[in-house]
Formats: C-alpha cells, structure tokens, sequence
C-alpha cells in the first residue's frame, strides 16, 4: 500500500513514517512544513507542488493519510477528490462547516473519518453506549474525563467527544454538557453531563467515562500507552478504503 502522508513531519506523522518502515506498505509521498531532501518518498511543502507531482505520478498513492490540523482539512479534501484517492482523515478540531465539506467529498471518495484510530477506543465507545442504556435510566450520573499531554491544542479532545456522543445517543431525554466546573452555588442536575480536561507533561491519552449513584461507582477508562496503536490503526482503515465504494465510514466500519 503506498501512502500519501499529510502532516508528515509532526508527532504523529513521524510515528506512522517509523511504523511502516517496518511493514510492506511505503509512504511515497508526504505533505509537511519543511522541505528535505532526507528522506526516502517525495517531500512537498504545499498542496498546489504535491498535486501537480500527482497528476504527473497518478500511481503514487493508493491512500492518504492525514494527521496534521484543521486548519487545511479544506485543501486535504480538494486534493483526494481531484485526484480520486481515498482518505483517512484522523484530525481531530473540525468546525460544523467543514464536517459538511467532508460529507460532500464523501459522495466522491472513500473517507474514514475518525478522531481516534485506536481500536480500543473504539470498542469503549460501543461499551459506552450499552452502559449508558443500562445505568442512566437507574439514575446514575455521568462525568467524562481525559488527559493529554501538554503540547495538546484542542480541548475537550475529540475522543472525549466521540465518548460523550455515545452517551448522549443513548439517552431519550435532553441532556446538557458542561465542560469543567466553577462556582460555589451550584447542584449537578442528573441530566448533566460533565466533561474535564486535563493538560500536562507527556501524557499519551486517557479518558475515563464515569457513572455514579449515592452507593456506587463505576468507571471504563482507556489508556494510550504509545502512538504506535493510533497508527496500527490508521493502517488498518486505510488497507480498509483501499477496496471501498465512496462513502463515509468510521472506525466501526473497519472493525466489524
């Protein structure tokens, strides 16, 4: 499988550069904020550059891969549909208008759309949804929470998002979210739920979701303990859309 890789000089670009090395995919060609001569694919530091290359190599990528900032998830989608090349889009931070973009593109393209490519993440969150179904409705009370390591720049993270979605898509009632807590004269109404988010050294990624009644508490927590397991995954979306119609598709799609 040949990757087009966009973010490819950042944490988690480097991590998928080192992982398939070791693989018999290859990254052919990347997207990234300085130019090299280092490295052994096509090195491009803007988009009009990387895809005249491609119109020029229409062979050079089976799929891209992309793990860079929202801030060019627009030109990230112009290039896979001008170029018919599907696309793993694993950013997280994405306004409303540009999810809409991504579903426009999807009428064209095979898109994974996901702001966790771990499979455990992904399972919790199926796991979030059957518990949330059996305890909310016994009066539980929810709190989700997720750390991450300083550098991180968006917050509440979007895997606390796609966590928090799972619970609210279980209820039947209107629930209302409160990110983080301040005041003295305030009392948590059941229909609540709360999210936190913690910054600080070099923390991977942890989230926690929390359900608790006046006798117990329950917690499901997942714990990064590398990124090689967000590219295990991103890998394996990607080996999915290689083969898939056009369409947009989440990580449950490639798990089964």
């Amino acid at each position: 499988m040949r990757i087009l890789l966009v973010g490819a000089s950042g944490a988690m670009g480097q991590s998928v550069v080192r992982f398939v090395e070791q693989t018999t995919d290859q990254v052919t060609v990347a997207l990234q904020d300085k130019e090299s001569n280092e490295e052994s694919y096509e090195v491009f530091t803007t988009f009009e550059a990387m895809s005249q290359y491609l119109t020029e190599n229409p062979e050079a990528a089976d799929v891209i891969i992309d793990f860079s900032s929202p801030k060019i998830t627009d030109d990230v989608l112009k290039i896979a549909e001008k170029h018919q090349t599907p696309l793993m889009l694993a950013t997280t931070g994405q306004t409303e208008e540009q999810e809409q973009l991504i579903k426009a593109a999807a009428k064209n393209i095979a898109i994974v759309d996901t702001h966790n490519t771990s499979i455990g993440v992904n399972v919790m969150q199926a796991l979030v949804a059957q518990m949330t179904k059996m305890l909310y409705p016994l009066g539980y009370d929810i709190e989700v929470i997720e750390k991450h390591h300083r550098y991180k720049k968006d917050s509440p993270s979007g895997t606390a998002k796609m966590i928090l979605k799972a619970a609210q898509d279980s209820i039947d009632e209107t629930t209302t979210v409160l990110n983080g807590r301040d005041g003295v004269d305030y009392e948590r109404p059941h229909s609540e739920i709360g999210v936190h988010a913690i910054r600080g050294g070099d923390i991977v990624g942890e989230h926690t979701i929390l359900f608790a009644n006046n006798q117990e508490t329950l917690e499901l927590t997942h714990r990064a303990g590398t990124k090689d397991l967000f590219v295990r995954g991103a890998l394996q979306a990607a080996r999915f859309l290689v083969n898939a119609e056009p369409g947009l598709y989440d990580m449950h799609d490639v798990i089964g």
